[in-house]
């Protein structure tokens, strides 16, 4: 018979302990191998074995010597089984191979790439070390073959077979393991270059195999789509290391090529009533050259019931699959018809595209032009704690995964968005994938029978490219083949026909993938427990808000196609600071608005929180939809007054949801009150198409709790008792935001800060020593700020726009529910009144009015940020105690540094060095000290001014800032920290005002404060991209060194005043390049 037949077996994990028990398997294998053969009529040619032989590579030789051992019980009893010759059995290594004791640290970090162009360096210029950890296995095979064509890494055989040429190529994908298993996925690489060297020997076979260990979706992103491509010069790749009881895993046909994973041989997923979590057999390949086929049969191992191999029922219908070595031109044309038709769909819809447009005529008119890939993690953002987010997945990422997935996501957070992307990925990797994606709007199911059948059908029929034509049945046939991956949009999981729909549809289609959105309510992030019985085996992934990053990618993209916006970071700025100062979900919606904001008002500042949010609101309410203008009765206005009500209401009854009955009662209560016609206003609806308020768990809640927060404010605005109550000491603390809304909405702010002023000042004479000590502030002479440590402090070198967006991001998040009700519930009323009750009065009384001061400062520094109305004397005086308040913070923050630089254990500093190999001594210790104060003495003044900037920064300031500065001429400190705020600020011409500075201080301790301040500026591209800015920070870094070294001054200024550019240019290598910076 005119055929090659392979036995394809993979993972035994051989070792001692093992010993028994993998005999017993391997001798089942081979009574089934034979069984198989002599049912088919065909004869074992070739066994093919794609790694992890053994289980311990630094056992292989020694110890154990489990590769004799393999040999033993695997390698020879299955050549003799079906009589074959030694060089009939062709392997290669697999990460349980490799020698995990012969790799060295550092030159596993330098393996570590960031590109293509690395990886194809590294693989080009292949070290011996590299390879160390397969040393033992390449002289094995050496030994083992005779005919072997080696490379530098991986190897090839040429064997004729039944009058064929057999071409084989070993790929050696286990070098880049280190032996930690699942982590390495997306690091692993093997080459383009291996793969052309191994294939250049085989490439006038009459049949190309290759033989790899782990799939390509183990490999790193950088190369995975290259070194697809070029498997496909291959007519089957062989593969090992999954072992996945899904067939699409196991094996699939893409572009010609076909792959076939073995599943591992041992251990056994059935042993001792264990439940499956994996595949356990091996393959028999087919080749039949006169049908120019290739038939797989794959063969199970039924540990749990039977203890023997069988044909795979489990993984496909009869254990058996086929595939042609040459595609049929009819098929090939028809899934082209369907795949170019299906593309044409997604890149023409767009619901962010339209939204967008809604506001903003100048919106790019594409949605690649638009578009921001999210960023999706394991963990809601609303219930991550400390731990973290958990781990992030890229939309790629997620293509190359198998689960189902269900995304949740806010309200406008870019579900239908991401589900169009995910359909242009699958149709970009159909050549690879063979995966179809059907997309169905729970919104619009057609009124027939088994609605969600028809929807996927009428999908593909409707969109066949070039008005194709194809058959219900053949779309059916493409469903049962599972060969589709289903967008479901718009799934709501309250609606029972939802659920009783989906769960029929799915569990039928099982053998498809399935990609869901729902809606994740932001108070209260919904709870996975209660996600529908069909979801249970689905992955949960959550649509992060934006971070700063991709808000720039955003504006960038939107402010392409205008003229009128000069400088991208500017906006960025503007519209980050909008979000963060109000505590506002970074949606690509969100962000949209405020994009609209600044454009119809440039000078629309961020500072003030009310303000933004009541133009958010009016933007949202009013002037989103045409129809507003048609219940114009019903203004803005009293908009805000209903819902302000409506979140003092809530306040009221301590909790901050309505069931349906209790907001259904508060809408006719208040139209009956007021005279008003629920049917004109439409406040029982509109609200929730606003996505204002919202419900959860068939509760009404304010959709985000910085609106409840504005509309508390709103109310207190109104209400004077209410007003006095949340500003009360022993309250005030609690309503923080509410009081900074509430500042913003009412500029003439005197009151209220003359209020909090008390305490305040009361703190600061009780301080004001710390305050002279910071004035006569000392930094040593000689001190130096190494490269490492300055690392730490402001990066090593001037980092990507990308990275300093990426460090900018805060951390802060939207208050979550548990922190909400914690927050409010001491300073209800009730709670109030009823304290008697308690048996601990004193002490919660105690409680209530031990305000956190510093809490107390930056509730105050709000508030005088937003009282723009303010007289200009008070503002002064204002903001000279909220100076003074926050330098008493740096004191402290200088005095528990010199106590924990006391507290250093010595051993403790010679355990930690040691392991870098260095001996210290007590000398070394103290100087270690010592450099760690003075790094607490040059980095916190700018952390804290940063600090300041966010809490205080306004324009509106100025005057009050240099009005405060003339009185602190003989404050260095103090003057330093006004002088940098009003830098900050970027108000006047901060380049001269610098120069001035500089010339007049003579402490030598703040003009080191100066330099460090000027580099931070530098590195951080502070004030954007202007080229002439940073020429004129370098100019004042140089007159900085020019006053801190006097003897080398001479020299120095006169080399700056004869060439400035050259000196800049030396200063600028100095700073990105030099190992120290001199002071």
């Amino acid at each position: 018979m005119n055929s090659l037949n392979i036995l394809h077996i993979s993972d035994a994990h051989i070792q001692m302990a093992a010993k028994e028990e993998v005999s017993e398997i391997v001798a089942k294998m081979i009574n089934d191998a034979l069984k198989v053969q002599k049912k088919q009529n065909i004869k074992i040619d070739l066994v093919c074995f794609t790694g992890d032989l053994i289980q311990r590579g630094d056992k292989a030789i020694d110890d154990e010597k489990q590769l004799e051992l393999a040999e033993e019980i695997l390698v020879n009893p299955v050549l003799s089984g079906l009589g074959l010759e030694k060089d009939k059995f062709i392997m290669v290594p697999g990460n349980h191979e490799v020698d995990v004791k012969k790799i060295v640290k550092a030159t596993e970090k330098g393996l570590l790439v960031e590109s293509l162009e690395e990886i194809n360096d590294n693989v080009s210029d292949m070290d011996e070390v590299y390879l160390a950890r397969l040393d033992y296995f390449y002289q094995w095979i050496d030994n083992y073959y005779d005919d072997i064509i080696r490379e530098k890494i991986g190897y090839a055989f040429l064997r004729e077979i039944d009058g064929k040429k057999i071409g084989i190529a070993c790929i050696d994908s286990a070098w880049r393991s280190s032996g930690k298993g699942g982590c390495e996925k997306g690091i692993m690489y093997v080459g383009q270059k291996q793969i052309n060297d191994l294939y250049k020997h085989i490439k006038d076979a009459d049949i190309k195999i290759c033989l790899m260990h782990h799939p390509t979706d183990w490999l790193s992103d950088y190369e995975s789509t290259i070194i697809e491509r070029e498997l496909t010069k291959f007519d089957i790749v062989l593969r090992g290391h999954v072992h996945e009881n899904d067939h699409k895993e196991v094996c699939r046909q893409s572009m010609k090529t076909i792959y076939s994973t073995a599943g591992k041989l041992f251990p056994l997923d059935y042993s001792f009533g264990r439940a499956v979590d994996g595949y356990n057999g091996y393959s028999i390949l087919n080749i039949d050259f006169n049908n120019n086929i290739c038939n797989i049969f794959l063969r199970t191992y039924y540990a749990k019931d039977r203890n023997a191999f069988d044909s795979a029922i489990n993984l496909v219908e009869n254990g058996q699959v086929s595939y042609p070595l040459n595609g049929d031109i009819a098929e090939k044309q028809m899934e082209f018809n369907i795949v170019n038709g299906i593309n044409d769909y997604f890149t023409n819809m767009s619901e962010t595209l339209t939204l967008i447009k809604e506001i903003d005529t100048y919106s790019p008119i594409a949605i690649e032009e638009v578009f921001v890939e999210p960023v999706l993690s394991e963990e809601s953002e609303y219930v991550s704690e400390s731990s973290g987010k958990g781990e992030n997945i890229g939309l790629d990422e997620l293509l190359e995964d198998t689960n189902n997935v269900i995304l949740l996501g806010q309200k406008e957070s870019g579900k239908t968005t991401i589900l169009q992307q995910i359909g242009l990925k699958y149709i970009d990797k159909y050549s690879e994938l063979e995966i179809m994606p059907i997309h169905i709007d729970m919104r619009y199911l057609p009124k027939k029978s088994d609605k969600l059948t028809n929807a996927a059908i009428y999908f593909v029929m409707k969109n066949m490219f070039d008005d194709a034509t194809i058959r219900k049945e053949k779309v059916k046939e493409l469903i049962d083949s599972g060969k589709i991956v289903f967008l479901i949009d718009n799934i709501d999981i309250s609606n029972a026909n939802h659920t009783v729909l989906l769960s029929k549809f799915i569990k039928e289609n099982s053998g498809n993938r399935f990609i869901l959105t729902t809606k994740e309510e932001f108070f209260q992030s919904i709870d996975v427990k209660k996600l529908p019985e069909y979801t249970k085996d689905f992955k949960k992934l959550y649509i992060n808000t934006f971070g700063k990053a991709q808000i720039r990618e955003l504006v960038t993209k939107w402010a392409g196609r205008r003229d009128d916006v000069a400088d991208v970071s500017e906006v960025v700025e503007k519209i980050n600071g909008y979000c963060e100062s109000i505590n506002f979900a970074k949606t690509p919606f969100n962000v949209s608005i405020f994009m609209v904001l600044w454009d119809s008002d440039k000078n629309f500042v961020p500072q003030n929180e009310g303000i933004v949010m009541e133009n958010y609101l009016e933007v949202l309410l009013e002037k989103l939809s045409p129809k507003e203008a048609e219940r114009s009765t019903y203004s803005f206005k009293i908009k805000q007054h209903f819902l302000s009500n409506l979140a003092h209401k809530m306040f009221e009854k301590n909790e901050y949801y309505f069931s349906k009955e209790e907001f259904n009662d508060f809408v006719y209560q208040y139209h009956k009150t007021k005279g008003y016609k629920e049917a004109e206003s439409r406040f029982s609806t509109l609200f929730f198409e606003k996505g204002i308020l919202s419900i959860s768990d068939d509760n009404i809640v304010f959709s985000h709790t910085s609106i409840l927060e504005f509309y508390l404010a709103e109310y207190a605005r109104n209400n004077e008792e209410f007003l006095n109550f949340m500003i009360q000491k022993g309250n005030r603390i609690y309503f923080n935001n509410e009081i900074c809304f509430y500042s913003g909405l009412v500029p003439d702010c005197k009151k209220l800060l003359d209020s909090m002023a008390d305490t305040i000042i009361e703190a600061i004479m009780k301080n004001i020593d710390v305050i002279d000590t910071l004035n006569n502030i000392e930094i040593i002479t000689d001190f130096k700020i190494e490269k490492d440590e300055l690392v730490k402090k402001l990066e090593e070198n001037r980092p990507t726009q990308k990275e300093i967006d990426d460090m900018s991001d805060s951390s802060q998040k939207e208050v979550t529910p548990d922190e909400f009700r914690k927050k409010k519930s001491p300073v209800l009323l009730e709670t109030k009144q009823n304290s008697q009750d308690s048996e601990n009065v004193e002490e919660e009384v105690a409680q209530q009015e031990a305000e956190d001061f510093y809490l107390l400062v930056s509730i105050y520094g709000s508030i005088l940020k937003n009282a723009e109305l303010l007289d200009n004397s008070d503002k002064v005086q204002h903001l000279e105690n909220y100076m003074y308040a926050m330098n008493i913070l740096l004191g402290e923050i200088f005095a528990l540094a010199e106590v924990f630089k006391k507290e250093i254990p010595f051993e403790d500093f010679i355990k930690e060095n040691q392991e870098e190999g260095k001996e210290l001594t007590q000398e070394d210790f103290e100087k270690s000290k010592e450099l760690f104060l003075e790094m607490i003495k040059v980095s916190f003044p700018i952390a804290l001014q940063h600090v300041i900037l966010e809490n205080v920064g306004t324009p509106k300031l100025e005057v009050a800032i240099d009005e405060l500065m003339g009185q602190k001429e003989d404050k260095p400190f103090e003057k330093f920290m006004l002088e940098f705020l009003k830098c900050d600020l970027n108000v006047g011409n901060v380049m001269s005002e610098l120069h001035r500075y500089i010339q007049k201080e003579t402490s030598e301790g703040i003009l080191k404060l100066i330099f460090m301040k000027l580099l931070f500026y530098y590195r951080m591209r502070f004030f954007g991209t202007n080229t002439q800015i940073y020429n004129s920070i370098l100019d004042l870094i140089i007159e900085v060194q020019i006053k801190l070294n006097p003897e080398k001054s001479a020299t120095l200024s006169k080399a700056f005043k004869g060439n400035k550019s050259i000196v800049r240019k030396e200063v600028a290598k100095q700073i990105e390049k030099s190992q120290s910076i001199e002071l």
